[in-house]
């Protein structure tokens, strides 16, 4: 029985100092906001290093080099998205433009080799601009995501406290 009511106030003891020390956190975190990949923190932009120490400690785990990462990712995904439209773009039209050339010689009989040479590499650049693009697409996605789930776990907070009717627990978010 004396180990029960030992374990019993040992528990009450660590449950009361557990409140105070989570109302002392929850008073001094500020909650982020997540645009793109570029974290904002009471309107202020925060440089890469900085936000990475935003999730340095959450739940106990360090998770800046996971944001480090999923950042780098989503930056990788928009160039990837970017550069292959753009270079699809350029090779839709050096493919239109070889045609166009290509066309007034065809029709007299003669053989354009820069028609030709445009053609062919407008079309290989179409190719590897619409792969570019095809794989940009997902890595955006996918690394965004996981960036909102940091942003997430970061914002959620977990207060347990003393209340009138004993102890309570509340999952802020």
């Amino acid at each position: 029985m004396k180990r029960h009511i030992i374990l019993l106030f040992v528990a009450f003891m660590s449950i009361n100092a557990m409140a105070q020390y989570s109302e002392v956190y929850l008073a001094n975190k500020k909650s982020i906001d997540l645009r793109g990949s570029r974290v904002y923190v009471e309107k202020q932009k925060l440089d890469k290093y900085s936000a990475a120490n935003c999730f340095s400690s959450l739940d106990g785990v360090d998770r800046s080099r996971d944001y480090i990462k999923y950042r780098a990712g989503y930056k990788t995904g928009i160039g990837l998205t970017i550069g292959g439209a753009s270079l699809a773009a350029v090779g839709f039209v050096s493919t239109i433009t070889g045609v166009l050339v290509a066309l007034p010689h065809a029709l007299a009989g003669k053989k354009s080799v820069g028609a030709d040479i445009a053609m062919y590499a407008g079309i290989t650049s179409m190719i590897a601009g619409g792969a570019c693009f095809v794989s940009g697409i997902p890595m955006i996605c996918v690394y965004k995501t996981r960036l909102n789930r940091l942003e997430k776990q970061y914002n959620t907070s977990l207060q347990i406290g003393a209340s009138g009717n004993g102890l309570s627990m509340a999952l802020c978010f």
